[in-house]
Formats: structure tokens, C-alpha cells, sequence
């Protein structure tokens, strides 16, 4: 599981039926941490692993993680997974996943593309470079990454040497095809 969602009863027997026993519980940065503790409880033989700079805080106390991430994918899952970590921002740090077999890549808020919308939210997300099939990074983010060197190691890696076709985000539209060339406009700030 990648970033999850509330859990529910429909949601966790889909999972089980498309995908099987729940093994792993991932988060792909310290925001994205809220319903960790509840999908470990419902499956205590997962492994649950940390993104840099969330084991410790005390918004997590009660989750029990197997490991902190780091780049190279941990040895249960690096098979059908390799990962990458974005660092150089004081604010926070994302581990971009990459699922071997389908050629997707995995990004929770390095790159958002939400619906063109109305009112103060649309504003933002317009504002921020965040929207439509053109979404980036928010700018705020950003501006946190005061040393780029290790996120444009962490770039090529993803647009030259995994050459994904696909791109699964946590915020906006996915895309389906030809991912590479997405990935690349929307990290080009780096």
C-alpha cells in the first residue's frame, strides 16, 4: 500500500482481492503519514516503512516501522520496486517509487496536475503550477530546496535511466502513456 487512504471494509477486501495479502505500507514523505497507523492495525503482518524525517515525530508514535526508506528499494520489495529519495529541501523529502513490470512511476507531492477549478483553491493550485496535464511541483516546495545537486542525481535517474512510461500521482491526473517526457516538463525547475 502507497500512501494510504481511510481505510474501510470495501476498500480492504478491493486491495485483497486485485493484489493479495497486504505485505507492505508505505509513505512517500512525512505528510503523508495520517492513515499509516490505522492500516498497520488492520493488517499487523505488514511492514511498514518510514520516509525520511517521519519515524520519531510524535504524530506516528504508535506505528511500528519496520525501516526508514532510503534509495535503494529495502530487500522484501527491490525485486518489483526500485526507489529514488528528492533531497536537498529543509521542509521535507519524497521517495519516488518505480514498479519494474508496468514502467510506472510512483510520485506522492513532487508533482501535482489537479483539475482546473474555481474560487481560492483554483487560484492556488493555478498559481503554484499545478494544474492540468503542465502541473509541477509546488512553488512553495520548491523554494525549500536550497541545495538542487541531489534532486537533479535523483531526476536523471528517473527520466534517464528508468525511462517510465507511466505516472501514478497522489494529486491530479495520472498519466497513462508516455510518461517520461511528463516527468520531464514537470521537473524541469530542477
Amino acid at each position: 500500500i502507497w500512501s494510504p487512504v481511510q481505510w474501510s471494509e470495501e476498500l480492504g477486501k478491493q486491495v485483497e482481492e486485485k493484489a493479495g495479502p497486504v505485505q507492505h505500507i508505505v509513505s512517500p514523505n512525512k505528510i503523508h503519514h495520517i492513515f499509516l497507523q490505522e492500516w498497520s492495525q488492520k493488517y499487523p503482518n505488514a511492514k511498514v516503512y518510514a520516509p525520511p524525517g517521519l519515524a520519531g515525530r510524535s504524530v506516528v508514535q504508535d506505528v511500528v516501522f519496520h525501516q526508514e526508506l532510503k534509495d535503494e528499494a529495502p530487500e522484501e520489495y527491490q525485486v518489483d520496486v526500485e526507489q529514488v529519495i528528492f533531497r536537498g529541501s529543509c521542509f521535507m523529502e519524497e521517495v519516488v517509487f518505480f514498479h519494474k513490470v508496468s514502467s510506472t512511476c510512483i510520485v506522492g507531492d513532487l508533482i501535482q496536475r489537479h483539475a482546473p477549478s474555481d474560487g481560492w483553491k483554483g487560484f492556488l493550485m493555478k498559481s503554484n503550477d499545478c494544474v492540468g496535464s503542465t502541473g509541477s511541483t509546488p512553488r512553495e516546495w520548491r523554494w525549500s530546496f536550497w541545495n538542487r545537486t541531489p534532486i537533479r542525481e535523483s531526476r536523471y535517474k528517473i527520466i534517464f535511466e528508468w525511462k517510465p512510461k507511466k505516472l501514478l500521482i497522489a494529486h491530479g491526473e495520472n498519466a497513462t502513456e508516455n510518461a517520461t517526457p511528463v516527468i520531464k516538463n514537470a521537473l524541469k525547475w530542477m
